[in-house]
C-alpha cells in the first residue's frame, strides 16, 4: 500500500485543530482527536507541516532510498533545488557540491539547469495556456478541484522533471536524487508519466539529517562547482516570486494587468476564485508558499524569508558572472494534466441543521464562527461533521456548553448538600439535596444562612485567611459534616452538606469529633475562669454562654432519637 506523502504523527498531535484552519481544500478528517491527512484529498503543499506546533505532520522520508541508491553502486546524481542557497547560506554555497560528493553522489547538478529550458519552453508564443506549472501543489489543485482551469495550465513539466531527463542523457543509466524544499515533488515524482525519470526526492530536511548522520558540515568542505552543462541565465531565481518570469524576462510589475505574480495559499486560492469568465490574463506564475519555494515546508534554517531572499538574489549575481557553457541536448518538455476531481458526499440543508441544533446553533444569532475548530464558520464545520471530516467535540462553544450542563447535573444529582452564599451570607442557590436535608425550599432565597444551619464557619472564612473551614455540627435533629470555602473573586461561599446522623464513626471521623469538642470544652473552662474572676458583673451573660457552650457539646453527641423524644416531651 503506498504510503501518504504527509501524513501525522498520531503520539504529537494535541488537539489544537492548527492544521484543519491553515490546510486549503480540507484534507483534514479530525477522529478521536486525532487531524489525520485524507491523502485523496491533499494537494501535498505541506503547509499542515509548516503550520504544526507540534511537529505531528510530516512529510514521508526518502532517506533510506537514496543511501541503498548509492550503496548499489549505480552512478547518482544530484538535483538541486536552486533554493538550497536560501536555506543553506550564500557564504557557504561554494562548499555545498563536496558536501554532496562527501555523500557518495558521483555528479552535482542545479536543477535550475532544467528551469532555463522550461521558462523558454513556456513563455514561447505557440504554447497554449497562461498558468505556470512549475509549482507541483498549483498542478494538483487545478486538477482536484478546479478542474475548469485545466486548459489554463501551461502545457510543460516543471524543472524537477526536465531537468532529470536532461540528466540521464548526459548520464545513461544514472539515478537522479532530487534535493529542494517540497513535499508536493516525492508525489510529483509517482505521477504515471514520470515514472524512471527522478528515483529518489529528498527534502532539504532529510539532507540535513543525513549530514548530522555523516558529520559533515559545510565550513569544513572544500570549495568546488556544480557540473551544469548549459546557461542558467536568471534560473537561480525560480525560488523566490517573480522568478520564473524575470527568467524569462516577462516583466510582471505592478502596472501590468495581462502578466501577475502571487505566491502564498491566500492569495493564489482569490485568484483561482476569480470568475473564469474574468481571466483574461496572458502569463500568471503562481507558488502556494508565501515568497516561493525559499518557505517551503521543508526549508529547514532559523532565517528570516527576506534574508532567504537576499541570500538567492545575490547567488544568482555572483553565479551570472561566471563563463557560460552551452550544450545543445534536448529534451521533451510536454506535459498532459487530466482532471482528478475528487467527489465529496452531497450535504444537505437539513443535515447541516441537525448537526447546528445538536451544538447548540439551531439560532444563526449563536453561530459565532470564531474559527477555534480550524473552520471558518458554524456552518463549514457542520458540513464537515456530516461528511465525517470532523467531529461536534471540536467547537469551543458546544464543549463548554456540555461542561456546564454536566456540571449542573452533578450538583442537581449529588447526596450531598450545596448551597452558594454571597458576601453577606445571604442564600442564593442550594440543590435539592440540601433543600431535603433542612427541610426548606426556594422561598428562603435570599435568607441570611444562619436562619438554617450554624454561621460560625461562614464567619471564620470571612474574617479570618483560611481557604477552608471543616466542621460536624448538629441541628433540627440531624447530625452533619460541613465543607465551606470561600470564592474569593466571585465574593461567594460554597457550603457542601453531608448527612452523617446514621454513620458509625471510624478513627478518622471521631477525630473531627473529638478535635471540635476540645475545641469547645476549652472555651467552656477558660469562659468559666472568667465567670468566677468577674461573676457580679457578666451573671446573666456568662450564665447563657455557658449554657450555649455546654448545649453545643451535648448535641455533638446527641442522637437523633434522642433529639425526638425531645420533641415529644409536653
Amino acid at each position: 500500500m503506498k504510503q501518504s506523502t504527509v501524513y501525522t504523527l498520531t503520539a504529537n498531535c494535541q488537539d489544537c485543530y492548527r492544521c484543519v484552519r491553515v490546510c486549503p481544500v480540507n484534507a483534514i478528517r479530525v477522529s478521536g482527536g486525532q487531524a489525520q491527512v485524507q491523502d485523496e484529498l491533499c494537494i501535498k503543499c505541506g503547509t499542515c507541516v509548516r503550520e504544526c506546533p507540534q511537529h505531528a505532520k510530516t512529510i514521508i522520508s526518502s532517506l533510506d532510498d537514496a543511501k541503498q541508491i548509492i550503496s548499489s553502486g549505480v552512478i547518482t546524481v544530484a538535483s538541486v533545488a536552486p533554493s538550497f542557497v536560501a536555506v543553506f547560506g550564500k557564504e557557504l554555497a561554494s562548499r555545498f557540491p563536496s558536501a554532496l560528493r562527501r555523500l557518495g553522489f558521483h555528479h552535482v547538478c542545479e536543477t535550475a539547469e532544467g528551469a532555463k529550458y522550461v521558462t523558454d519552453k513556456s513563455f514561447m508564443p505557440e504554447t497554449a495556456g497562461s498558468i505556470c506549472t512549475a509549482c507541483p501543489a498549483v498542478v494538483n489543485y487545478v486538477e482536484q478541484y478546479k478542474p475548469e482551469l485545466i486548459p489554463e495550465l501551461i502545457p510543460v513539466v516543471s524543472p524537477m522533471i526536465a531537468h532529470g531527463r536532461l540528466l540521464k542523457e548526459y548520464y545513461p543509466g544514472c539515478a537522479v536524487v532530487f534535493i529542494g524544499p517540497c513535499a508536493a515533488k516525492k508525489q510529483e515524482a509517482r505521477r504515471p508519466e514520470y515514472q524512471g525519470i527522478i528515483d529518489a526526492v529528498l527534502t532539504f530536511t532529510e539532507l540535513q539529517e543525513w549530514f548530522d548522520e555523516e558529520d559533515i558540515h559545510l565550513e569544513n568542505c572544500i570549495e568546488s562547482g556544480f557540473e551544469n552543462k548549459k546557461d542558467l541565465g536568471d534560473a537561480r531565481l525560480f525560488p523566490i516570486q517573480g522568478g520564473m518570469l524575470k527568467t524569462g524576462n516577462i516583466a510582471g510589475d505592478i502596472a501590468d494587468t495581462d502578466v501577475l505574480h502571487v505566491s502564498g495559499i491566500d492569495d493564489v486560492m482569490t485568484l483561482f476564485d476569480t470568475d473564469k469568465n474574468r481571466w483574461n490574463y496572458r502569463y500568471v506564475e503562481l507558488l502556494f508558499c508565501k515568497g516561493g519555494c525559499i518557505d517551503g515546508p521543508a526549508v529547514c534554517d532559523g532565517k528570516n524569508m527576506l534574508v532567504r531572499r537576499k541570500d538567492i538574489i545575490d547567488y544568482a549575481e555572483k553565479m551570472n558572472a561566471l563563463p557560460k557553457t552551452d550544450d545543445p541536448t534536448e529534451v521533451d518538455y510536454d506535459a498532459k494534466f487530466d482532471k482528478d476531481e475528487q467527489a465529496r458526499p452531497e450535504v444537505s440543508e437539513a443535515q447541516i441543521n441537525i448537526v447546528l441544533e445538536r451544538t447548540g446553533k439551531s439560532d444563526p444569532v449563536w453561530e459565532l464562527n470564531c474559527g477555534a475548530c480550524g473552520y471558518k464558520t458554524c456552518r463549514e464545520n457542520a458540513e464537515a461533521v456530516v461528511r465525517g471530516m470532523a467531529e461536534p467535540e471540536m467547537c469551543v462553544s458546544y464543549m463548554r456548553r456540555l461542561a456546564q450542563q454536566r456540571t449542573d447535573r452533578i450538583i442537581e444529582t449529588t447526596p450531598n448538600g450545596i448551597v452558594i452564599l454571597d458576601q453577606e451570607l445571604r442564600i442564593l442557590e442550594m440543590n435539592p439535596a440540601f433543600q431535603k436535608m433542612f427541610l426548606c425550599n426556594n422561598g428562603i432565597l435570599g435568607r441570611h444562612i444562619s436562619y438554617l444551619v450554624n454561621a460560625e464557619g461562614y464567619e471564620k472564612l470571612m474574617t479570618e485567611n483560611i481557604d477552608k473551614y471543616e466542621s460536624i455540627q448538629s441541628k433540627y435533629g440531624i447530625r452533619y459534616h460541613e465543607i465551606l470555602y470561600p470564592l474569593r473573586e466571585e465574593e461567594q461561599y460554597i457550603g457542601i452538606y453531608s448527612d452523617i446522623s446514621k454513620v458509625k464513626f471510624d478513627n478518622k471521623q471521631l477525630d473531627v469529633v473529638t478535635a471540635q469538642t476540645l475545641k469547645h470544652a476549652r472555651e467552656f473552662l477558660n469562659h468559666q475562669i472568667t465567670f468566677a474572676q468577674e461573676m457580679a458583673h457578666f451573671l446573666g451573660k456568662s450564665t447563657a454562654k455557658s449554657e450555649e457552650l455546654a448545649r453545643s457539646i451535648i448535641n455533638l453527641y446527641e442522637s437523633p432519637q434522642d433529639a425526638d423524644e425531645k420533641k415529644g416531651v409536653k
